[in-house]
C-alpha cells in the first residue's frame, strides 16, 4: 500500500488519539489522592522539625548549664528562653501531626466528585476514539478482511442477502415456481440502491 495513504491516516488519527490519551490521564487524578498524599507529606514535615525543636531543646539546656558556672544570669535567662519556645513548637508540631491524621481519617468518608464537563468531553473522546478506529478499519481493507471472514462462517450475513439468495435459489431450482420476474421484484422492493440502478439502466434503453 502507498506510504502516503498511512501517512495521511496517521496524521487523521493523531490529534484524536492524543485527546483520548490526555482525557484518561485526567481520569486517573483523584482529589481525594492528592489530599491524602498532601497530608502524609505535612506530616512528616512536622516531624522532622519535632526532631528540630527537641534539638534545640537539648543544646539550649547544655548552654544555660554552661552560663549558670560562668555566672552570666543574662545568658541564663535567654538559654530558658530558648527552651521554653522549643517545648512549644514541638508542642505545636505534634499537634499539627495529630490534625494531618484526623484530615487521613476523615477522607474515608469523601468521595471523588466528576464535574458533568468532564463526563461529557470523556464521552466525546470515546466517540470520537471509535469512529477514528472505524475508519481505520475502513480505509485499510481491514474491515472488509473482518466481514469476509464472519461471511465465509456464515455468520453476520445480512438479513436481506439471505433473502436474496434464498429467493435466486428457488428461480434456480426448475421444480420451484418462483420465476425471475418475481426476484427481480423482491430485489426492487427490498432495496432501494438496487431500484435506482434499475430504473437508470431500464432508461438508457
Amino acid at each position: 500500500m502507498n506510504p502516503l495513504y498511512w501517512s495521511r491516516i496517521i496524521v487523521i488519527c493523531r490529534p484524536p488519539v492524543v485527546a483520548v490519551c490526555l482525557f484518561l490521564l485526567c481520569g486517573c487524578w483523584s482529589a481525594k489522592s492528592a489530599i491524602d498524599s498532601s497530608a502524609i507529606g505535612v506530616r512528616d514535615l512536622s516531624t522532622s522539625s519535632e526532631e528540630r525543636f527537641e534539638n534545640i531543646e537539648g543544646l539550649a539546656e547544655s548552654s544555660e548549664e554552661r552560663f549558670e558556672k560562668s555566672g552570666d544570669l543574662d545568658g541564663v535567662a535567654e538559654q530558658q528562653e530558648i527552651v521554653s519556645q522549643a517545648l512549644s513548637g514541638a508542642d505545636e508540631q505534634r499537634d499539627i501531626q495529630g490534625l494531618s491524621d484526623s484530615i487521613r481519617t476523615d477522607l474515608h468518608g469523601v468521595e471523588d466528585t466528576v464535574p458533568w464537563w468532564a463526563n461529557m468531553t470523556t464521552t466525546v473522546a470515546i466517540v470520537i476514539g471509535i469512529v477514528v478506529i472505524f475508519v481505520f478499519l475502513w480505509r485499510s481493507g481491514i474491515l472488509g478482511f473482518i466481514r469476509s471472514f464472519f461471511w465465509g462462517l456464515g455468520l453476520l450475513i445480512p438479513k436481506r442477502k439471505l433473502q436474496e439468495a434464498e429467493l435466486d435459489l428457488k428461480v434456480l431450482d426448475d421444480s420451484s415456481p418462483t420465476t425471475f420476474r418475481e426476484s427481480v421484484a423482491s430485489k426492487r422492493a427490498s432495496d432501494p440502491s438496487y431500484e435506482a440502478a434499475y430504473n437508470k439502466v431500464k432508461g438508457r434503453t
